[in-house]
């Protein structure tokens, strides 16, 4: 077999590895969402991303930077009474926790109402608590995400309520997310499927149970994914349907992120169907390997403090810091590999022809001067 026989076997088969890698590997995922983005949690590396940079509305998923800022700066046990204007300003329509003017409730019961009822009232009370007006918490949280790498990111109120200046990306909440999941209380409350608030004196009824909003987590829910650890949803006109979800399975911690999904063909919620796509391709395609701890990376946020009493800490770095490691990433390596070894035993080739004929030229013209 000729050399250049080899060279073109070797070649056909590359493209062939390749077309097999593409599909089975590297496939396009079918997503209805216009944006969307899955990272590793620990590590903060994004697995896949769909428009992640664009600016998106993004609904009631504003209030996990509210949740984490709150947690932040109050005790869960301090007592908010409910102002006017933080309860009177949500109009008909939007969800709220029955909360009334002047009733007494703690930061938990708050918190609680706010991520797992979605309640827009409790974001404006806590608001009120951490930055006096709901105006000055907004710079809060503008802040905030800057501190966090956002780039892409404005917020104008505590709870998501449209507005055209309150805007946000996938990659900007991806960020925001896994930091809020550093915090061991926000990681339980987002996971609890009920909370009752109490009865106050304006308001004695004991119905005020909560109930989250996140169907991954019901296992009566046909959307039921088993390994959801955490979420939220979020929905206006303008934004369609939004949504946060944490999973965990075998060490391998994800975060995704999808932005204005509607429906699917046949009905179902398309922010249900994309997050567990994303979910799953990360835990089929990926898997949690150790690195080193000299090689581990800086904690997202350096000596940051909390100031709440109740908090537990957030976790110390441990001695392996688990990370997404890709079988994709290796094969693509191992083809780029064989690529510059036949490319170099191309060239090499080609040297040793264009040497041996300049040498017969040279003794053509030696034997016929």
């Amino acid at each position: 077999m000729t050399f250049y026989k080899k060279i073109l076997i070797l070649l056909l088969l590359l493209i062939l590895t390749i077309s097999i890698h593409s599909s089975v590997f590297a496939e396009e995922l079918n997503l209805y969402s216009l944006a969307a983005i899955l990272i590793d949690s620990h590590s903060g590396n994004i697995l896949y991303e769909k428009n992640a940079n664009a600016m998106m509305y993004p609904a009631s998923t504003t209030k996990v930077l509210t949740a984490i800022i709150t947690l932040e700066n109050c005790s869960l046990d301090e007592k908010v009474i409910a102002s006017e204007p933080a309860v009177t300003s949500i109009k008909s329509g939007y969800t709220n926790a029955k909360i009334q003017v002047g009733e007494e409730l703690s930061i938990e019961d708050l918190l609680y109402a706010l991520l797992l009822n979605s309640a827009n009232e409790a974001a404006n009370i806590l608001a009120e608590r951490v930055g006096g007006t709901t105006e000055n918490f907004a710079n809060i949280m503008n802040a905030k995400a800057i501190e966090l790498g956002c780039t892409s990111t404005h917020f104008v109120n505590s709870n998501g309520i449209h507005d055209e200046n309150h805007y946000t990306s996938a990659a900007d909440l991806a960020k925001i997310t896994r930091y809020c999941m550093q915090n061991e209380l926000f990681r339980h409350i987002v996971a609890t499927q009920e909370y009752s608030l109490p009865t106050t004196e304006q308001y004695p009824s004991p119905d005020r149970i909560l109930k989250n909003t996140n169907s991954l987590m019901n296992p009566e829910s046909p959307y039921y994914y088993p390994y959801v650890i955490g979420g939220k949803t979020g929905f206006t006109t303008q934004a369609k349907n939004c949504m946060i979800a944490m999973s965990e399975k075998d060490g391998l911690e994800l975060i995704s992120i999808v932005f204005h999904a509607e429906t699917a063909e046949d009905g179902r919620s398309a922010r249900y169907l994309d997050t567990i796509t994303l979910l799953e391709y990360g835990n089929n395609n990926f898997m949690q390997y150790a690195v080193p701890k000299e090689n581990q990376e800086t904690n997202f946020i350096e000596n940051n403090t909390s100031e709440i009493s109740n908090s537990a800490p957030i976790s110390a770095p441990t001695e392996q810091e688990p990370s997404s490691f890709n079988f994709k990433t290796l094969f693509i390596i191992l083809l780029f590999l064989i690529g510059i070894r036949i490319l170099v035993a191309f060239v090499h080739h080609k040297i040793i022809v264009y040497r041996v004929s300049k040498n017969k030229k040279r003794a053509r013209k030696f034997l016929n001067p």
